[in-house]
């Protein structure tokens, strides 16, 4: 079972570490722009739309790939002052507040993305962004977020029911804590 939540992690930022690509697309788009407009004195009028819509998108996937490779922010200062059991129990309430913290998140997202693809009448129609272009970016981008809830969601069932099958090996005082070398 902790192989296949290790490959899971793995599998996440693979995904993630190839995304990050598109944030040399967006480079190169914000560059064609600059050119556009200041050379040749004829702006666009999708890239500042499209740029925005792809950065959220990698932002928000960013979140999911710093999870899967516990790299989020943390104080470990304050938990590395207790012994195996206390860091066991601090992180097991870290855990459980991430769950629901995930699942809160979760819940929010579904009823933002159906707001986003359902009329009030039960009509599907996407929501658009009200500019020129009219592009249905908002509605994509509520639907990658709950893509992405779903995904921390299972990743934090995971990471807590790792923590729970060291629990035995921690309380025996068999266990070793592997190195958090760069993950500070």
């Amino acid at each position: 079972m902790l192989d296949f939540i290790e490959k899971v992690d793995r599998a996440v930022m693979r995904i993630g570490n190839s995304a990050s690509v598109l944030y040399f697309g967006v480079v190169c788009i914000a560059f064609y722009e600059v050119m556009a407009r200041y050379l040749f004195n004829s702006p666009t009028s999708w890239v500042h739309e499209t740029t925005t819509f792809v950065i959220g998108l990698c932002l928000v996937y960013g979140g999911v790939h710093c999870y899967a490779a516990d790299r989020h922010i943390c104080m470990r200062f304050i938990r590395d002052t207790f012994g195996p059991r206390g860091r066991w129990i601090v992180d097991f309430i870290t855990h459980n507040c991430v769950l629901i913290f995930f699942a809160m998140l979760l819940h929010g997202a579904f009823f933002s993305a159906w707001d986003a693809f359902i009329r009030p009448n039960g009509t599907f129609r996407m929501q658009t962004s009200g500019t020129g272009l009219d592009t249905p970016f908002p509605a994509i981008s509520k639907a990658f977020l709950l893509v992405c809830c779903v995904i921390l969601v299972g990743l934090a069932i995971l990471h807590y029911v790792r923590h729970l099958a060291i629990a035995k090996a921690v309380f025996d005082g068999t266990y070793v804590e592997p190195p958090h070398v760069g993950k500070e």
